[in-house]
């Protein structure tokens, strides 16, 4: 690996230096485009979202606002950060703790490999845009079968600024928050950020009279950026997060939401580190980039104690790691965007599961992944009114696993595998008039097969690839004198090897087992509604709906050889919506409220009552006063302390409690 990595970066310093200085003056670099649905009035047709971020007692809670805020994008939050959390766009997504992801996360140029080390503090970052559909793949080095979320910072202006702010609320909720970002010069720029936050336990544990899930955090971000000449600047991006959080939020199904009774308690202590640096020349007419980045994401401990099966306790104590290389050399101009793509991760774990103190697993594991890719996307306009644009992309995914089992077995399983995938899109968009286009989109997706570690049956651990055909019509119309912008999007996806999580229930066998299985095939059938409308020069109101059906169309699983074909995917809820509405007076008052709803989310592919959560509807409100640098704001968050599972574990027979109702203050001063 050090061979190929030298490689690389020896080609990525020559490739950027060898180019003459240009005269022109310096320019930003080029990003690809996005496009804000709350600054302007237009929607991207081309299946692309912008959300600003939402302030709130932690910026914990952002990344899950983003989905209640983002039509086709569901989080089931199992309550330990990004940890056994399953992420779906349009019906595609992760299982709790082994596939990559549907949708990756890049963290402005750093990408990350798998749902896990998912953000959940926000660093600062003023934006988060949703690329959808298997076509982003031709647009980004680290990509999946459902799209990219990309979280972007906020680009340095022509003054220094800075800013502090502090929040309290319900539940012990407090948080502190400080950022300072220097102005760009010809030559540098720079910003830093600084937060910590902190809360309560929603759950209660009544035998040990203590909170359970309280959390603690700690997070930093530091960009800085240098131009030693008009064409060419480095840059390099540091970003850290401390996690030292209680037990994960679980309850007995059916039980109380609040309260646990059981004779101890865990915690999930995890850290997160990564840092880039990149190289960017101005070209004449393109901007050429190469970022080199490195993650670090650590669990150790997680430890939980549950109540299970009529009195057991069940124990569970493991450890997980992930460390990735990645180098991304990336050519973006007005008609083409292509690059090369560079990743290798290596993820090790343990686990030790006990039954009323007796051991029934102890086991460990080790997994490193490669991936090589090549992609590109053009625009071509072959009149006035069509812009046509093609794209491919070429990935090569391999890994290895091994798997050292001393309980209930002694046993070692090694295992590797590799994959080649070549994903052909095309997109056509017709200008129909000044405010309105219509866009066509053929594409195919890709999703890496892995192993899963928290088996032993050999012949099983394995599975296979995701592959995806994707066809996609959008409408976008936009009237700016009447203030108001509307898109609508449909979509049909074939999906083959659709990859299926088992939390460890599998009926009509006499063991448990966690496997990750594929369907044969599955079908994803959806509707996508945007909206916005600017009532008056201080009211916009927005809203999103969105039905989304993932039927697994041949499904026999491969260890009970049960037969569920025709039954609804996991995880993947039947739709969402949301509407917002937002009032900011010239006097610097505003106000503000919200409704989200989440449709109904079955948690196993045997469609069970038990394991269901039923569709819900959440209520939240704020209000703020702006004097000078000053804001003050209160906020409410599910008014109407609406009971829900954000996340259930079938083969425990437990869930996470989604958040009660909160409430919180913040105060800040900008300058």
């Amino acid at each position: 690996m050090l061979k190929n990595i030298s490689r690389i970066v020896a080609l990525t310093i020559i490739t950027l230096s060898a180019n003459k200085p240009l005269q022109a003056a310096a320019a930003e670099v080029v990003v690809l485009p996005t496009l804000s649905v709350t600054d302007q009035l237009s929607f991207n047709s081309n299946a692309a979202t912008v959300v600003r971020a939402k302030s709130g007692p932690t910026f914990a809670e952002a990344w899950y606002d983003l989905a209640q805020q983002t039509v086709g994008l569901a989080v089931n939050d199992a309550g330990a950060r990004g940890f056994g959390t399953t992420t779906t766009l349009r019906g595609l997504g992760n299982t709790p703790f082994f596939s990559d992801a549907s949708a990756p996360v890049y963290l402005d140029n750093i990408p990350l490999a798998t749902a896990f080390t998912f953000p959940t503090e926000l660093y600062d970052f003023s934006q988060m845009t949703i690329y959808r559909g298997p076509q982003a793949s031709a647009q980004f080095g680290r990509a999946g079968d459902a799209g990219v979320i990309q979280f972007t910072s906020a680009t340095p202006g022509q003054k220094n600024v800075a800013h502090v702010g502090a929040a309290l609320g319900s539940a012990g909720q407090m948080s502190f928050t400080a950022s300072a970002q220097s102005a760009r010069t010809e030559t540098s720029d720079a910003s830093i950020h600084f937060g910590t936050s902190r809360r309560d336990g929603y759950l209660y544990n009544t035998q040990l009279k203590q909170t359970v899930d309280d959390r603690q955090a700690v997070f930093g971000r530091i960009q800085l950026h240098y131009r030693p000449q008009q064409d060419l600047e480095f840059s390099v991006h540091l970003l850290t997060q401390r996690s030292r959080d209680g037990a994960q939020a679980l309850v007995p199904l059916g039980e109380s939401f609040t309260n646990v009774s059981r004779s101890k308690e865990g915690q999930a202590d995890t850290d997160f580190t990564a840092l880039a640096v990149g190289l960017s020349r101005r070209l004449a007419t393109a901007t050429l980039t190469a970022t080199t980045s490195y993650t670090d994401w650590d669990l150790s401990p997680y430890a939980n104690r549950l109540v299970v099966f009529g009195g057991f306790d069940f124990d569970s104590v493991l450890t997980q790691s992930q460390r990735t290389f990645n180098e991304e050399v990336r050519y973006v101009s007005d008609w083409f965007t292509g690059g090369i793509f560079y990743s290798h991760a290596s993820t090790r774990g343990g686990a030790s599961r006990a039954f009323s103190g007796y051991t029934i697993e102890n086991s460990s594991f080790q997994q490193t992944s490669a991936t090589w890719a090549f992609y590109g996307q053009g625009n071509f306009k072959p009149t006035p009114n069509w812009l046509i644009t093609p794209g491919l992309r070429l990935e090569h995914a391999a890994k290895t696993f091994t798997r050292t089992e001393i309980i209930p077995t002694s046993v070692v399983n090694h295992q590797a595998d590799d994959w080649n995938a070549l994903l052909p899109s095309i997109s056509a968009t017709r200008h129909l008039n000044r405010s309105t286009d219509a866009v066509f989109t053929l594409a195919r997706g890709f999703k890496a097969g892995g192993y899963s570690a928290y088996t032993g049956r050999a012949d099983l651990a394995g599975y296979d690839p995701q592959r995806t055909w994707g066809l996609e019509a959008a409408l976008t119309t936009t009237d700016s004198t009447a203030g108001w912008a509307f898109t609508s999007r449909a979509y049909a996806y074939r999906v083959s090897g659709y990859q299926i999580e088992r939390s460890f229930a599998v009926p009509a066998t006499s063991t448990d087992e966690y496997l990750v299985v594929n369907a044969q095939r599955a079908q994803v059938l959806g509707g996508e509604l945007e909206s916005l409308w600017r009532l008056t020069p201080t009211i916009t109101l927005r809203a999103i709906a969105g039905l989304t059906q993932v039927t697994l169309q041949y499904f026999t699983d491969p260890f009970t050889h049960v037969n569920y074909s025709g039954n609804r995917a996991p995880y993947a809820p039947s739709g969402n919506a949301a509407l917002q509405f937002d009032y900011v007076a010239g006097s610097g008052f505003s106000f503000g409220a919200g409704a989200t709803w989440t449709g109904r989310t079955f948690y196993d592919e045997q469609e069970s009552a038990s394991f269901a959560q039923a569709g819900y509807t959440l209520l939240e409100a704020r209000a703020g006063y702006t004097y000078g640098g000053l804001e003050f704001r209160a906020f409410g968050r599910n008014l109407t302390g609406r009971k829900y599972y954000s996340a259930i574990t079938p083969g425990v027979f437990h869930g996470t409690p989604g958040a009660p109702a909160t409430w919180g203050f913040e105060v800040s001063s900008r300058w």
